[in-house]
């Protein structure tokens, strides 16, 4: 079984690149995060990772409406209800799951949201096997 790492990061191990990694049920957008990020609201930090993902899910085919679950690492919990009309622009008609981490004590020097988006495709059935051939 493979462990889910994109729970177990903290804010010092974010990546300078957010990545696409494939894993066995799908996509995993992980390390999410505005590039210039400092003195920059948190829902505006938000929106320009969302829209890096954009592009990101692009190249492989995939989209927003794609995405199963959401996990957030944000700095501030108190700023972070102000980014939901940002979720709510992202995705109007699709509600993944969200899981929200809250990275306490986290320094200036780190985004105060980085997201990752996991995808989980469907799996693909034999129709051979249930045929009996």
């Amino acid at each position: 079984m493979m462990k889910d790492k994109t729970l177990t990061r903290n804010a010092r191990s974010v990546a300078s690149r957010p990545r696409v990694v494939q894993t066995t049920g799908g996509f995993v957008l992980a390390g999410l995060h505005a590039p210039q990020f400092r003195g920059m609201e948190l829902a505006d930090q938000c929106r320009i990772a969302f829209e890096e993902a954009v592009t990101l899910l692009k190249a492989h085919d995939l989209s927003l409406s794609d995405v199963s679950r959401i996990v957030c690492h944000i700095a501030d919990a108190d700023e972070f209800p102000a980014s939901f009309p940002v979720f709510r622009q992202f995705f109007p008609s699709t509600s993944p799951g969200m899981t929200m981490m809250w990275v306490k004590d986290a320094p200036s020097s780190v985004p105060k949201i980085v997201v990752d988006l996991i995808i989980t495709l469907p799996e693909v059935e034999d129709v051979g096997a249930d045929a009996g051939f």
